[in-house]
């Protein structure tokens, strides 16, 4: 377990290092990485241990067991390949994702998710910032429609560090566009403009790898560049720190 732990965080800070290099190479805008460094060190690290937890109590052998004996489908689903049944589940799990997301956006649960909005210089290693409680939410779509399709606690891990580098990927500070694809999958400017503070961004571009259901559901809005070098997040009060990192 503690080598599969190690080996799983090497893979992801391999990935956010090689982002790293292309955001220096290819910026969308100016960023001052080292403004709020050591705050999203500390709190970062804090919010990785307490999502470490949730994860391990999300994939504990009697949670996964009633998951597996009452959310898989038919049979013959899981007869379908690997490849496929996977393809599907993070369909069905990024809809899902979309959902929360969504209603993370409105009250009540904009507590979960109003940390992660106080970013004010957005690159691969700030999108880590995120309260608990938002961590967990946005794991519960992807880890039932994992259980739906059979997908095992060591492919969840592999699906885990994919996930992850998504992460890193959409809130990288880095100038690519997928052309057409553009439609279809999330890029960095595509992210970058639901963290603006611009009232006209508001409630827009919810999805995490693919930007179709943003189309589907009427909530994208197009890339601009005045709204992606907009100004983005906020002073959190000191007071207010460790009830937005639990997200309550």
């Amino acid at each position: 377990m503690v080598a599969q732990w190690i080996l799983s965080g090497s893979l992801i800070l391999g990935f956010g290092a090689f982002v790293h290099l292309i955001e220096n190479r290819i910026p969308l805008e100016q960023v001052n990485r080292k403004r709020d460094f050591a705050f999203d060190i500390l709190f970062i690290t804090l919010s990785s241990l307490m999502v470490a937890g949730m994860t391990i109590v999300l994939l504990d052998e009697f949670v996964m067991t009633w998951l597996n004996e009452n959310l898989q489908f038919q049979q013959y689903i899981l007869t379908l390949p690997l490849y496929l049944r996977l393809t599907f589940a993070l369909i069905l799990g990024d809809l899902g994702y979309y959902v929360a997301h969504r209603m993370m956006d409105t009250a009540p649960l904009w507590r979960t998710h109003k940390f992660h909005h106080s970013i004010r210089e957005i690159y691969w290693f700030s999108g880590l910032r995120t309260s608990a409680m938002n961590s967990l939410i946005i794991r519960i779509p992807y880890l039932i429609a994992l259980c739906a399709f059979g997908i095992t606690q060591q492919e969840m891990a592999v699906v885990a560090i994919g996930l992850a580098a998504v992460n890193f990927w959409v809130h990288a500070n880095a100038n690519i566009s997928l052309g057409r694809l553009n439609y279809l999958f999330i890029t960095p400017a595509f992210h970058r403009i639901h963290h603006s503070m611009e009232a006209r961004a508001e409630g827009t571009n919810f999805g995490h790898i693919l930007s179709c259901w943003d189309y589907l559901f009427g909530t994208a809005i197009q890339v601009e560049e005045t709204l992606v070098v907009s100004e983005k997040g906020f002073t959190i009060e000191r007071e207010e720190v460790a009830r937005q990192l639990i997200g309550i």
